[in-house]
């Protein structure tokens, strides 16, 4: 990893600010996302949704890092969609939560750390902590598209093969009505309103090839008993207004996950950014009931 170290000063407040390289895929060693790494203390790791990427965690890190190291990674499929270069050859979500391993063993971080990811973002990180229990002091995962879920908990139905049809015609060219058509299958949209008449709709644009990752959220296969498995304290976050095929992940999660919880704000499939206040707080009151 190659990191330029920045000292900010904000608010009478001392921030160090490391920038994160991605590693290129041109040797045998394994992939690093891009990542920021700003405060200090126990470490939280912000990994964004498979859209928009870190860009979608921007609010959140200046309050975070007033008492925390923040390290705010960006998956690859955002960052080879924004550079409109192809996936690494032999993609997957192992490629994600492997890179997000590699990127933060190369921060050389040795204790558990508290992970809060959305979306693809919390699909990554929920096969990165299965692999890597010891690792985590707790899991957030607002809404992950991790439709193996559903698949091996038996919830899968005619909406999840309808989205799931969907998803795997996203080959070569992401078109603006490709990019409108997720918005409404991934409950981003609100019912009776059209994507591009939302005001996010002129921000959504340039990252549509980020949704080069779709075919694999529906690829993707792992075993429950993983899950059952799985010790740290699990925080799963609905979005009110969202798609049933993604709550009836969170559904299947909280089943099996021993030491889960479930929360639900309005916001469809971004309750953290449309209840931010509320999000905060009960993120806040599950990361303190951890230490307990």
């Amino acid at each position: 990893m190659k990191g330029v170290l920045t000292t900010i000063l904000v608010a009478g407040i001392i921030f160090s600010l490391v920038t994160c390289n991605s590693s290129s895929h041109k040797d045998s060693s394994p992939m690093k996302m891009q990542c920021e790494v700003t405060g200090s203390g126990i470490p939280l790791v912000l990994v964004p949704g498979g859209l928009t990427g870190w860009a979608s965690w921007e609010p959140f890190v200046k309050s975070f890092s007033e008492k925390r190291t923040v390290i705010r990674v960006q998956l690859l499929g955002v960052h080879f969609g924004l550079e409109n270069r192809p996936l690494p050859e032999g993609y997957s979500v192992k490629t994600e939560s492997g890179a997000l391993a590699a990127t933060l063993d190369s921060l050389g971080y040795k204790m558990p750390v508290d992970i809060v990811a959305w979306s693809f973002g919390a699909f990554t990180s929920l096969d990165y902590a299965l692999d890597h229990p010891d690792g985590i002091r707790t899991l957030t995962l607002i809404e992950p598209p991790a439709m193996w879920v559903l698949r091996v908990t038996g919830k899968w139905d005619d909406e999840a093969q309808q989205t799931a049809n969907f998803m795997q015609t996203f080959h070569g060219e992401i078109t603006e009505d490709m990019l409108a058509e997720f918005s409404e299958h991934a409950g981003l949209v609100p019912p009776g309103q059209s994507a591009r008449e939302l005001p996010q709709w002129d921000y959504w644009v340039p990252f549509r090839r980020s949704l080069r990752i779709n075919p694999f959220v529906v690829s993707h296969n792992d075993d429950v008993e993983r899950l059952k498995k799985f010790q740290p304290p699990t925080l799963l976050v609905k979005g009110t207004g969202s798609t049933t095929w993604l709550h009836d992940i969170i559904d299947g999660l909280s089943e099996n996950i021993p030491h889960s919880q479930v929360v639900e704000f309005p916001g469809g499939h971004a309750p953290h950014l449309v209840s931010r206040d509320r999000f905060l707080i009960e993120l806040e009151r599950f990361h303190v009931n951890a230490k307990n």
